[in-house]
């Protein structure tokens, strides 16, 4: 199953929103789950693989799930990019 995503977020995928990616998937033992960007895919259950990947404001990525449990996967990873596309400032800004 897949699913393509812009990111909205002018931070890109900073370690806030990859650990939360990370502790989404591990939650499903049973599913591979993997981000592709520019042909190169990583496995989302290592944070230094979804910092890696270097998604910034404007790339474009895939999330890749095979396995049990595809779609909770999706549904819950989405949740987060839809989460970090409505939040464009640094943490902490305005606080």
């Amino acid at each position: 199953m897949e699913q393509t995503y812009t990111i909205q977020s002018e931070l890109g995928i900073h370690v806030r929103p990859a650990k939360q990616i990370v502790e989404a998937a591990k939650k499903y033992p049973a599913c591979s789950v993997f981000l592709e960007k520019d042909g190169k895919r990583v496995s989302v259950k290592s944070l230094v693989n979804v910092l890696t990947l270097g998604a910034k404001h404007g790339d474009t990525v895939t999330l890749i799930t095979e396995g049990e449990q595809e779609a909770a996967v999706q549904d819950e990873i989405g949740a987060i990019f839809a989460d970090i596309a409505g939040n464009h400032h640094a943490p902490g800004a305005g606080q």
